[in-house]
């Protein structure tokens, strides 16, 4: 059994925070100890029923929960004085308990986790998700040429120096860490593991679709997550536009949190009528009812090199509950899945006349029986929490025994 320190910068009352650190965790310390150090928004921790729920649940497992207050403003000095608060809280966890490895989910993390294997040695696992410091300057935030992308990269080559194991989100973002210049001549350990999906919640029900699909002949495109920075929210649109033009009936159902009056204004802007979308925030627990309510999912994604690692978690939730999908290219290892399971749509360009050939194959592919079992088989296949845990478990192992 290995003693493992997790820490994240996503809190776990957020919704990305409880798919993808939440549902691995509680399955892990069935054979490991977990100790959590994440970092919680106050408009999160101030929902005292919500915390408490959660705390309860997490205890139940056996599994130690450290709370820390995320600061955002200014952003350089918050994040800064985020970071040495984790060192200190990390460090009072390794004084009254024996950890094993320290286990940083992304970069900030990994900063408190490198300090922690110099000053304590412990071993350190890099679960970098994608290239930070690129996916700010993809983003607009940061300037290719400014002081914090560069600190920030020269900090990205220690993380992969100084790490016992790495641990990529795709296959593209793992051969490019390995092309990396500091890596070059390095043999390094590095395993690929993608978002993956409690396939248990995550699965085809047919009685919530055709509860919902009271009025024959209505196609209902689903969305879900984030809009804006990376997405391209405004090419999904136009798509949903392409398919009213195929379909007058057509729905389109988006499950976001905390952006809707940005949704409902470029609704507007795109000049589509508000009554043939639904927009709807929901807790966790009930995102596969809204997925299943669908006929078929949509995301695109700006094409840019940090992208390149990027796996998104709603495609694997839509592939789980039987939903083909659409998508753009160069994304990770999403186009090549979509293409080579033959389960959705890739568009190659966003041209009107790409738009609404990919509604019309979209559509062909919703109605074809075999699609619903090609989604599933898909799901279990790539992006399956099982998978995802046994591969952290051998690493667990491994770094234990080693």
């Amino acid at each position: 059994m290995a003693r493992i320190l997790y820490i994240t910068y996503d809190g776990l009352m957020e919704p990305l925070g409880m798919s993808q650190v939440w549902q691995y965790l509680k399955v892990l310390n069935n054979t490991n100890d977990i100790t959590i150090v994440s970092f919680e928004k106050s408009i999160d921790v101030i929902n005292k029923e919500k915390l408490t729920k959660l705390r309860n649940e997490i205890e139940s497992y056996g599994v130690s929960w450290y709370c820390i207050k995320y600061h955002k403003f200014p952003s350089v000095i918050a994040t800064l004085y985020d970071i040495a608060i984790s060192i200190l809280y990390c460090s009072y966890i390794i004084s009254k308990k024996e950890i094993d490895i320290v286990h940083a989910r992304s970069y900030v993390p990994a900063l408190t986790g490198l300090m922690i294997k110099k000053i304590f040695g412990k071993k350190f696992i890099f679960d970098m998700r994608g290239f930070w410091a690129d996916e700010k300057v993809d983003g607009g935030t940061w300037k290719k040429s400014s002081l914090i992308y560069k600190i920030t990269k020269k900090l990205e080559c220690s993380f992969f120096i100084h790490s016992d194991f790495i641990v990529s989100l795709t296959n593209v973002g793992s051969r490019d860490v390995l092309s990396t210049k500091c890596l070059q001549n390095t043999k390094k350990h590095i395993e690929v593991i993608p978002t993956c999906v409690n396939l248990k919640l995550f699965h085809i029900n047919n009685s919530v679709f055709n509860r919902y699909k009271k009025i024959e002949n209505v196609f209902t495109l689903g969305y879900v997550g984030s809009v804006g920075t990376f997405y391209l929210f405004d090419e999904v649109l136009k798509s949903f536009k392409a398919l009213l033009s195929l379909n007058k009936k057509s729905k389109l159902l988006i499950i976001n949190k905390g952006q809707h009056d940005f949704i409902s204004e470029s609704i507007f802007n795109a000049g589509i009528n508000k009554d043939c979308v639904e927009i709807k925030s929901v807790e966790y627990g009930e995102v596969a009812n809204e997925i299943n309510k669908m006929d078929a999912g949509i995301f695109y994604i700006k094409p840019v090199f940090s992208k390149r690692s990027s796996s998104p978690t709603k495609f694997g939730e839509f592939l789980g509950c039987g939903k083909p999908c659409v998508s753009n290219s160069d994304i990770g290892d999403t186009e090549r899945i979509l293409e080579v399971e033959n389960v959705g749509i890739v568009l190659r360009g966003f041209a009107d006349e790409d738009h609404a050939e990919g509604m019309k194959k979209l559509i062909h592919m919703a109605k074809d029986t075999s699609t619903s079992k090609r989604c599933i088989g898909t799901a279990h296949k790539y992006f399956s929490l099982d998978a995802g845990v046994s591969k952290y478990n051998k690493i667990y192992e491994y770094l234990t025994n080693n």
